[in-house]
């Protein structure tokens, strides 16, 4: 069982380094794209987490320069938006 195991990280651990190179294999140049919304909180917030104006909570996540704000779900109520894009790549979608 542990041989299975070891076997099927082992094959995961080596496919994830094509799979990470495949992202952007040079055929398209990203650029990032940044927006503004009184819902952000301002280019200059380094903060983990973020109460937007309308009581919702966000945490910070994305790509390397990117900033994406994911909702924390067991704090949301019926008017939060799911994301809020401060700056991403122009291949997000």
């Amino acid at each position: 069982m542990l041989k299975h195991f070891m076997a099927l990280a082992l094959g995961t651990a080596l496919a994830l380094p094509a799979a990470a190179e495949g992202f952007n294999s040079g055929k398209a140049k990203l650029s990032l794209v940044e927006y503004t919304s009184p819902m952000l909180p301002p280019n200059n917030y380094r903060g983990q987490w973020w109460t937007s104006p309308d009581n919702c909570q966000y945490s910070r996540a994305g790509r390397p320069g990117e900033t994406v704000w994911y909702l924390i779900v067991n704090t949301a109520h019926s008017k939060c938006a799911a994301r809020l894009i401060q700056r991403a790549y122009s291949d997000y979608q």
